[in-house]
């Protein structure tokens, strides 16, 4: 048997035969270190010979729980997390098994670091409040097979010292989720430039959201995007309202872009993209000369049109105005107008508009906007109007 086979056989041995590698800081030296800036707080305690664990808390995210080793070690295959007494006290409690993640690639050294979130970090923050002992398990996997489990304690001692520093830290936080809540469309009455009581309270939450994350900024975009020229005044007048308003709940210029058209999101989960929504420019239609069928293009403008009642105007009233130029005989525009009328109702009807909230008045060519006699004044005769009544 060669040397190299008595060295595998040796290391197989003797991991078989190991028992699990314990880590707890130790009573005389246990502490725990609070730091915090504007938008964080940080309670940290160091375990010798393992490395560091700790509770981060950020404005806007979720409380989380880390425990993460001081270098780079194989593969953790599964990991737990379990609440009891101190190692001092021999009475256990209930066993209770919670739900434990592995954030990879962190920070630059890509050490990983087993996390608990939000409810969990929650029960671990009162179990320590109350002198228990949260203990993290978990096992790692090489090529010759699963290494003995590690058990990680987390020590209670001089914990309520530094807990009410991180808890008033805490309190005016931001909670979590606020900004996908912040990302709501703005919405607009029709015709109207005015921000409405929802809008400014959403607007006070993004300023506050700005002014606490550090790196924050705000974007303004378009929902109604899809109509092109036809939503660029309304949309840069809409944006006008919403910058000055920020502006006076102290958001500085600088920390506020808006974009015309269409905008692809970024990466940035700092940049609260602010939407506005008014229903201006999806509400016309026009026609070709004798054409009452919609087109994909006018379809998806319609589509905004149902999101905009069901969302702001759900008990308003949809008044479909149809009216056509007056080529042709009067008897059959009117036909020609009724049967577009009936077109756009069956269509927000099968997008879930209830149908005893449309209405139709086809007035045929009795209503012109423009003069009928050139092809321009003509074309924008033949038009669709929806009005919103509430």
């Amino acid at each position: 048997m060669t040397i190299l086979k008595v060295l595998l056989i040796a290391v197989l041995f003797f991991s078989s035969i190991s028992v699990a590698e314990n880590y707890m800081a130790p009573l005389q030296t246990a502490d725990w270190d609070v730091s915090k800036g504007e938008s964080y707080c940080q309670l940290n305690q160091n375990i010798p010979q393992y490395g560091a664990v700790g509770f981060m808390h950020q404005s806007g995210d979720l409380l989380r729980f880390s425990i993460r080793e001081d270098r780079f070690k194989p593969e953790i295959i599964k990991a737990s997390l379990s609440i009891d007494n101190p190692p001092w006290l021999h009475e256990s409690l209930d066993a209770k098994d919670y739900l434990v993640f592995l954030d990879e690639m962190v920070d630059i050294k890509n050490t990983p670091r087993l996390s608990v979130y939000g409810d969990v970090a929650e029960v671990m923050l009162d179990a320590l409040s109350n002198g228990l002992s949260p203990t993290f398990s978990y096992v790692r996997s090489t090529v010759l097979g699963q290494l003995p489990e590690t058990q990680v304690a987390i020590s209670a001692v001089n914990f309520a010292e530094n807990y009410q520093k991180f808890a008033d830290c805490r309190k005016d936080f931001l909670p979590f989720g606020l900004k996908d809540l912040l990302e709501k469309s703005l919405f607009f009455k029709p015709r109207s430039q005015l921000l409405n009581i929802a809008a400014v309270t959403q607007l006070k939450d993004t300023a506050r959201y700005i002014k606490e994350v550090k790196g924050a900024k705000i974007v303004i975009v378009s929902d109604t995007a899809i109509t092109g020229s036809r939503d660029k005044k309304w949309f840069s007048n809409r944006s006008k309202t919403i910058v000055s308003k920020l502006k006076s709940l102290g958001v500085p210029k600088s920390k506020v872009s808006i974009k015309n058209g269409f905008y692809q999101a970024t990466g940035n989960n700092k940049t609260i993209q602010l939407s506005v929504f008014g229903p201006d420019a999806l509400t016309a239609i026009y026609y070709r000369k004798g054409n009452i069928k919609l087109t994909q293009t006018e379809k998806k403008r319609l589509n905004l049109v149902v999101q905009y009642a069901q969302e702001f105007m759900p008990n308003a009233s949809l008044v479909i105005k149809s009216h056509t130029d007056s080529k042709g005989k009067r008897a059959k525009n009117l036909t020609v107008s009724k049967n577009r009328g009936n077109e756009v109702k069956r269509y927000l009807v099968s997008q879930g508009v209830e149908e005893s909230k449309v209405k139709i008045k086809a007035y045929g060519e009795s209503r012109p906007v423009k003069s009928n006699r050139f092809p321009k004044g003509r074309a924008q005769n033949r038009r669709v109007i929806i009005d919103f009544i509430a």
